[in-house]
C-alpha cells in the first residue's frame, strides 16, 4: 500500500528539511526546497511514482536536485547582479552620500547656528520641528538658517566649479 503525500511530509520532511538547509545554507531557501520537492511528487501519476522502499532514495535526490538548482540559479543571479551593478554610473544614493559629504566638508564657512542646523538636517535626519526642539529656535527661523546656509554653500560650490 502506497503512502499518502500527507504520511510521507510527516515522515519525511523535517529530514529533508536538513538535509536541504546544509545544501543551501539558507533555512528559508531550504524550506522552498523541500516544499517543491513535495509539489513535484504529488503532480507525478500513480505509474510515475517510485515503489514503496524507493520513495525515499527519490525524494533526497530530488531534494539534492532541487537544491543545486536553487544554488546555480542564485549564482547566476549574484553574476548578473554584480555586472549590472558595475555597468551602471554612480546611483542615486551614492550620489546624495557624496553630494552630502561634499556639504560637510565646506561646513567652516557657517557660523555656528547654521552649521548646527544642518548638521542636525543632513547628518541626524531630523525635522524642521525636531531641530527647533533640539535648539530652541522657532521652526520658522530653522527653515531661514537651512535656506541661508544652502545659498550660501550653493554659491561656494557655483564659484568652485566657475574656477575648474
Amino acid at each position: 500500500m502506497k503512502a499518502t503525500l500527507e504520511e510521507l511530509m510527516d515522515l519525511y520532511a523535517a529530514a529533508l528539511l536538513r538535509y536541504a538547509e546544509r545544501l543551501v545554507r539558507n533555512p528559508h531557501s531550504a524550506q522552498d526546497v523541500v516544499q517543491q520537492v513535495f509539489i513535484k511528487f504529488s503532480g507525478l501519476s500513480p505509474d510515475q511514482q517510485p515503489k514503496t522502499q524507493a520513495v525515499r532514495a527519490w525524494l533526497y535526490r530530488a531534494t539534492h536536485h532541487k537544491a543545486v538548482d536553487l544554488i546555480r540559479s542564485e549564482q547566476r543571479r549574484k553574476k548578473l547582479h554584480e555586472a549590472h551593478a558595475e555597468a551602471q554610473p554612480t546611483s542615486a544614493a551614492d550620489s546624495t552620500t557624496q553630494s552630502k559629504q561634499r556639504v560637510l566638508e565646506k561646513l567652516y564657512l557657517l557660523d555656528d547656528k547654521e552649521k548646527q542646523v544642518i548638521l542636525l538636517r543632513l547628518q541626524e535626519g531630523l525635522s524642521y520641528r525636531e531641530i527647533s526642539e533640539v535648539t530652541g529656535l522657532k521652526e520658522g527661523h530653522v527653515g531661514y538658517l537651512l535656506h541661508q546656509a544652502v545659498r550660501q554653500l550653493a554659491g561656494h560650490f557655483q564659484n568652485e566649479g566657475a574656477r575648474s
